[in-house]
């Protein structure tokens, strides 16, 4: 359809400004063109009325997959007096971004406040202004320097050699360069992806096929909207857990990679070493930490990225914090409000490293496939443990955070303690504290290997370092 055209009357009334978009593909429509009698509440009961604002939405199915189906955040319930008045509820809608926030409306901020291109999230000028505020080209580094001189790294850099890293790359079926369509070759047409919706941030889910289509035959001009693909990881697919290779300096000091085959238990190793990001023209990802801090290796197979970020400086992770418990989060540019910025382009075959704890956003000016991962570090330990506190208290949800962290910090723990562990005075005193701290809250969920509870595991902890204290006085 027509990027500005309800699917319903076929018209752009503009008296009708509510607008919602089919979860499953780019179908738009007025509210109120939609039959009442597929409109539902929280309870699945019919509603009487329609919804007036998108924060009552939940999500809209068009005829294309069904009966339609709009389903809102309302719950009609009779008070209990002698007037029995009906009275609603509006109950705030279920995140599905990176972080817990209020939903943003569809296709603008209705209420006719802010309109807004559904072809261009509001904050890329802003992004562009503080780009160039920020803009640096000295930020490089030699794959050598960048192994040797790890410990002491604490801004993002560009590697200049890339080809000396040891990272590979996988080619396409036609021994070719990476491309989206031997990405769907490798995973299949079927394969489930998280497709975000640069304007709203939010997620739907879509099939390789479909997003294949819409990357690969879709121009510019005529895909309805903008979308990104950030969280697809593929290091269980038999292709890229052979052939794609991290750099060296990631796999040495990977903290799960140190600690995992040492404690052993039968818990899944977390999957997040490496992703394929797939992003087209305009494609927008606002300001975020990467779970738990963890640093970034983020190689540019096709296109170009422009990357604004932010240590994490107390001035820095406040101004974030409060900025992601702000019910005005969608309407603030937060580059605006923070702290000595680093602006980096990235284009083909550039390799760039991000330290643990940078506050980022990331703007895509041409079509681009990125192979990249995270991963936790002993370098970085009590910053790690402060942002998943952050995490914590901005309530982000569970889907969103590193899996199984709480089992590498126990796992940490119990390899520090390890007999015979050649490595363990790589933890600092401070760093052991931090994680008794960890351990001791009762929010942290791990059962020692070799320890009776995570209380014994804390004393040992703390008596060891006194032993290792007391022998170097």
């Amino acid at each position: 359809m027509a990027s500005e055209i309800c699917s319903l009357c076929m018209k752009d009334d503009p008296n009708k400004s509510l607008w919602v978009q089919c979860e499953l593909c780019d179908q738009w429509v007025h509210v109120t063109c939609i039959p009442m009698k597929y409109i539902y509440d929280a309870a699945g009961e019919p509603c009487t009325v329609y919804p007036k604002s998108s924060k009552q939405i939940k999500r809209y199915n068009c005829s294309e997959h069904g009966e339609p189906l709009l389903e809102t955040n309302q719950i009609n319930r009779k008070r209990k007096n002698e007037d029995q008045l009906e009275v609603s509820e509006t109950v705030e809608p279920r995140r599905h971004g990176l972080r817990k926030k209020k939903q943003l409306d569809y296709i603008s901020l209705n209420e006719g406040e802010l309109k807004r291109s559904k072809n261009e999230h509001p904050h890329v000028k802003p992004f562009l202004a503080c780009f160039a505020r920020w803009e640096n080209t000295t930020n490089v580094i030699k794959s050598s320097e960048l192994e040797t001189q790890f410990d002491s790294i604490r801004k993002p850099l560009k590697v200049v050699d890339p080809e000396n890293s040891g990272m590979q790359i996988p080619s396409g079926p036609d021994g070719k360069t990476l491309t989206v369509d031997a990405v769907t070759h490798f995973l299949g047409d079927h394969y489930k992806v998280d497709v975000m919706d640069v304007q709203s941030q939010q997620n739907s889910n879509w099939t390789m096929s479909q997003w294949n289509h819409y990357f690969t035959e879709c121009s510019v001009d005529t895909r309805d909207r903008i979308r990104n693909v950030i969280s697809l990881e593929v290091s269980h697919v038999d292709k890229f857990q052979a052939e794609l290779q991290r750099p060296r300096v990631v796999e040495a000091q990977d903290l799960v990679n140190k600690v995992w085959n040492i404690i052993l238990d039968e818990s899944e190793r977390p999957k997040v070493t490496k992703y394929v990001l797939m992003s087209v023209e305009n494609a927008f990802t606002d300001f975020h930490l990467d779970f738990a801090g963890t640093s970034v290796y983020y190689k540019v197979v096709s296109g170009a990225k422009k990357f604004l970020l932010f240590p994490p400086t107390p001035h820095n992770l406040d101004s974030y914090t409060k900025w992601c418990d702000s019910v005005h989060q969608n309407l603030i540019f937060l580059g605006d409000e923070l702290e000595d910025g680093v602006a980096m382009d990235l284009g083909p075959g550039d390799l760039f490293m991000i330290p643990c704890g940078y506050i980022h956003a990331v703007y895509t000016p041409r079509d681009s496939l990125v192979i990249g991962g995270n991963f936790l570090t002993l370098r970085d330990l009590e910053t790690q443990l402060q942002i998943v506190e952050i995490e914590r208290r901005t309530k982000v949800p569970k889907k969103f955070t590193f899996p199984q962290f709480d089992i590498v910090m126990g796992k940490t723990s119990e390899w520090f303690l390890a007999q015979n562990n050649p490595h363990s005075n790589e933890l600092q005193p401070r760093q052991v504290h931090a994680l008794v701290a960890f351990l001791q809250d009762s929010r942290s969920k791990y059962k020692p290997v070799n320890f009776s509870t995570k209380k014994e595991l804390s004393k040992q902890l703390l008596k060891t370092l006194q032993e290792r204290e007391k022998s170097l006085d």
